[in-house]
């Protein structure tokens, strides 16, 4: 049987976008799902003096036995120390990891949100998706392009390791008067919570009274004139600046 000839053709692929074979994969252990999850520990890190598979589980959506299974293999990657029933710790190597994320993570809600005009409570997912795929060269001009924000659309700090400051509004008293700063819980159909009641990033909030059972605050949102009722399930999400028992009411 004749040998069909090989057809002359001028179409190419760049390297990275051939399918990878398993040598491919050998070479990169790292996975997406593996920095998803170093990225959870750093986040959870970040509220909690002790990480456990409990958290990590709760966070990630997923099985205590799921992260267990994940987490020798970041530990085999010298990315988490892990001692069962000890917590989880980072490495250097997992910190440098998860700060190079969040930071790609967050300046894509900035391109996504201010510059592709897409919702700003429906873009944490997309970011999740394509922070893995872009260079640290393509976030510097991302970065450079959007006049270098300093906090992503939801105020969270582009930099993960700057200093950590405000309190939960959950902690806040009667009297406060104080300005949101930042939503730490990014899931959509939070988000769109949030948005709805017009608790989004810099706006200013008058903490009006507490009730002495089922921790709910009432609130007087700027721009509004109707008492907002929060639970505390909601207001733990919500991080705040401002002086403590500051006076000055909202018109």
């Amino acid at each position: 049987m004749a040998q069909k000839a090989v057809r002359e053709i001028s179409l190419r692929v760049p390297a990275s976008c051939r399918p990878k074979s398993v040598k491919d994969y050998e070479k990169s252990p790292i996975t997406e799902s593996i920095e998803e999850y170093t990225e959870g520990v750093y986040r959870l890190q970040e509220e909690l003096e002790e990480v456990g598979t409990g958290d990590i589980a709760k966070y990630m959506s997923c099985t205590s036995a799921s992260v267990t299974t994940m987490l020798k293999r970041m530990a085999d990657l010298g990315l988490v120390e892990h001692t069962p029933y000890q917590g989880v710790i980072l490495t250097e190597k997992g910190e440098a990891l998860s700060v190079s994320l969040l930071r790609k993570h967050r300046l894509l809600e900035c391109l996504l949100v201010d510059f592709l005009q897409l919702p700003w409570d429906d873009v944490h997912d997309l970011a999740c998706k394509l922070e893995h795929y872009i260079s640290e060269e393509v976030a510097d001009n991302i970065a450079a392009a959007m006049g270098n924000p300093v906090t992503c659309p939801h105020g969270n700090p582009i930099d993960a390791t700057a200093p950590k400051d405000g309190r939960r509004l959950s902690d806040c008293s009667p009297g406060e008067t104080v300005t949101i700063s930042k939503i730490t819980d990014e899931r959509p159909e939070f988000l769109t919570y949030i948005k709805s009641i017009g608790l989004l990033p810099q706006t200013k909030v008058d903490v009006q009274s507490r009730t002495p059972f089922g921790d709910v605050i009432t609130l007087c949102v700027e721009g509004t004139s109707a008492p907002l009722p929060l639970g505390r399930d909601v207001a733990v999400s919500i991080w705040v600046s401002g002086e403590k028992h500051a006076k000055t009411k909202l018109n």
